[in-house]
């Protein structure tokens, strides 16, 4: 059994890509952030980009993009201890108190956060619990007032402002200024096949959002979807993600992946609606 390391996302990307698509919804996220190392994204520091390999055959891939939570690929079968402990030292020799967190399928990464707490000796506090949805056909959304556009250079204030308090509600988060420009300039200047942001308009006026990014062989995860408090409970994010469900499915994506909190009820009510499915559950730690 070795954990064999490799900077490079394109060589790391070949030689566990056929694992990772083995549950290409589960592992929706490793295969995007994959994408964008290949796109030259996420390079202010150097990747960690490992696979446990044990007799030829990949046992677990774990990728992290600085200064971002450790990221464990979806594993079907139950994991040896061994591989946990392998995998935590040599996090542990790589980053020490620098790593933040980690995130994973919900059983695998307690696991993980039991091991992590006798290698470092800090605590793992459990921080989100989310649920990965999958959708191939789009139901639509009748009786919202409004229409879908592109957020364009124009919009690029909102955009910052939305963003923002996206990441305060919803992740519980505090985005520094910087970080926030950066995602702002990655979603008004990429190509748009691979990542944008969709307004929800109605008489004029922006009233809801919701962002795609990381495309995989045959999906794309939808993301970043915000409504201002005072445009609440109108329906206006369920009719924005239908619609941008459907105008990345008429791009040729075979179906599209998106993460909820399950503290939330309300999102997950509403994207089961528009034809998202569960998949599996994935929680994310704290160090």
């Amino acid at each position: 059994m070795k954990l064999l390391k490799n900077p490079d996302p394109v060589s790391f990307q070949a030689s566990i890509k056929e694992h990772l698509l083995l549950h290409e919804a589960e592992n929706n996220l490793p295969l995007g952030i994959l994408s964008s190392l290949i796109a030259g994204e996420y390079r202010d520091q150097a990747p960690y980009l490992a696979q446990v390999v044990d007799h030829g055959e990949v046992k677990l891939v774990v990728m992290r993009t600085p200064p971002y939570p450790a990221l464990l690929s979806f594993e079907e079968n139950q994991l040896d201890h061994g591989i946990i402990d392998l995998v935590n030292e040599d996090l542990w020799k790589e980053f020490g108190d620098e790593l933040s967190g980690m995130t994973g399928s919900k059983d695998l990464v307690s696991q993980f956060a039991d091991s992590w707490q006798e290698v470092s000796g800090k605590m793992a506090i459990l921080k989100m619990a989310m649920r990965i949805y999958k959708l191939e056909q789009v139901f639509p959304v009748l009786g919202v007032p409004g229409s879908m556009r592109p957020f364009q250079k124009a919009d690029k204030s909102l955009l910052t402002d939305w963003l923002t308090s996206f990441y305060r509600d919803s992740l519980a988060e505090n985005p520094t200024p910087e970080r926030i420009k950066v995602m702002t300039d990655r979603y008004l200047s990429a190509d748009p096949r691979l990542r944008g942001m969709m307004i929800w308009n109605y008489k004029g006026k922006p009233v809801s959002m919701a962002g795609y990014s990381g495309p995989t062989t045959n999906g794309i995860r939808i993301g970043a979807v915000y409504t201002p408090p005072t445009q609440r409970k109108k329906g206006y994010a369920s009719a924005c993600v239908a619609g941008l469900s459907q105008y990345l499915l008429d791009l040729g994506f075979q179906f599209c992946f998106l993460f909820t909190d399950l503290l939330n009820p309300t999102s997950n009510h509403i994207y089961q609606q528009v034809g998202y499915s569960a998949v599996s559950d994935v929680d994310t730690f704290e160090f």
